[in-house]
């Protein structure tokens, strides 16, 4: 019999101490759900309790939804991952220069010339393992239109050399859900919709669009932001991503941990052959490594394991596969185990350079595996 109590105790310390403000817990073990717990407030304006059909605000958790449509559009003949970026947009072509500076995160970096590469050969499979070369960039800073932001994301210079390490961004993945959406006649949050959330029931995921305003009903504020200069509620906390309307193939998700869960509960039911939302050899592919930087490795779309003791995902199996989101959110398979889950949380309330997530998870993975374990020794 499974016995979370100690669980319990250091997630409701957690968030006495006000290392998140509100979370939510669900866990899938041998294909059953067998925990789903709402710790602290989700609103310290309020003081409304979290629940287990709190909403969170994913952040790159969005990326999962988004990437399992696109996988589900290859499976289908609709994309290929060998298909060249420049199919979608004719731009993506030809020398382009690299510069550091092309890396908006890596701030006071000199604009120097560091060479060029030729984007022509990259793929689908280059933007979902991050290794396309591609940077980061404030496009809510600087352009009126997404026609204006996407003109810059396909001609920018590079950060890097492809296919010569990984680098972490968003941009790709915006170029991705356009042209899905470009193909098939349909909005990404119709695809994700009809892909995804419909065929494993998840019925309270989905995306908010700015054009729509704001739902708040049941829904975990973010940090006050500067340039909106607002506490954001109901909408995207990402400011590219709003600047899209809130749907974008790096962020905009909304969802709660038991959908979070299910959908990395779904790969591991197709990894052992079960019907899915893609066709086994796919997740296969998806969690198989493929690249890595000093510390990031990657499958296609997923984050896998990372090999760094102090690593929250350290103590997980081998074959651990999942993400994690700005806001505070993670989701994680472990095939060893049988064990998905999900945390959300609203962790970027007090303000993202106060995060605690990051600080606190390994221990939250600790004691969740802790309890899985005696299980299965005392079976």
């Amino acid at each position: 019999m499974l016995n979370f109590e100690n669980l319990d105790k250091h997630l409701e310390t957690l968030a006495a101490e006000q290392a998140f403000p509100g979370g939510v817990l669900c866990v899938y073990h041998h294909g059953k759900m067998v925990k789903e717990t709402a710790y602290g407030v989700y609103n310290p304006e309020t003081g409304d309790k979290t629940n287990v059909d709190t909403r969170f605000d994913v952040a790159s958790i969005s990326k999962m939804f988004a990437g399992t449509a696109f996988m589900a559009l290859c499976d289908r003949g609709v994309f290929s991952l060998d298909e060249p970026i420049h199919k979608s947009f004719p731009k993506f072509v030809g020398q382009r220069e690299i510069r550091a500076s092309a890396n908006a995160l890596l701030k006071d970096q000199p604009d120097a010339l560091l060479g060029y590469a030729d984007v022509t050969d990259l793929t689908w499979y280059n933007i979902l393992i991050h290794d396309s070369g591609l940077g980061w960039s404030t496009l809510n800073l600087l352009f009126k239109t997404r026609e204006e932001a996407v003109d810059h994301i396909c001609t920018m210079p590079l950060a890097y050399e492809p296919k010569s390490t990984v680098l972490y961004t968003d941009l790709g993945l915006i170029l991705m859900a356009i042209a899905m959406e470009e193909r098939t006649g349909k909005t990404l949050d119709v695809l994700v919709d009809e892909l995804v959330c419909q065929p494993l029931g998840l019925e309270r995921t989905g995306y908010n669009r700015v054009s729509e305003g704001p739902k708040c009903d049941n829904t975990a504020p973010t940090e006050f932001c500067k340039w909106r200069n607002v506490r954001v509620h109901g909408l995207v906390h990402d400011e590219n991503c709003y600047f899209l309307d809130g749907v974008a193939g790096h962020a905009g998700v909304f969802s709660i941990a038991r959908d979070v869960a299910k959908l990395a509960q779904n790969y591991l039911d197709v990894l052992q052959g079960k019907p899915g939302v893609v066709k086994k050899e796919t997740a296969e592919a998806m969690v198989t490594f493929q690249k890595m930087n000093r510390w990031d490795r990657r499958g296609i779309m997923f984050q896998l394991r990372i090999l760094d003791t102090d690593a929250h995902t350290f103590p997980l199996g081998r074959k651990t596969f999942g993400h994690t989101g700005f806001t505070g959110t993670c989701m994680w398979a472990d095939p060893e185990r049988e064990l998905a889950f999900a945390f959300l949380t609203n962790d970027v309330y007090p303000g993202r350079e106060k995060r605690s997530m990051a600080r606190v998870r390994k221990g939250i993975v600790e004691h969740l595996i802790s309890a899985i374990d005696k299980e299965d020794t005392c079976k």
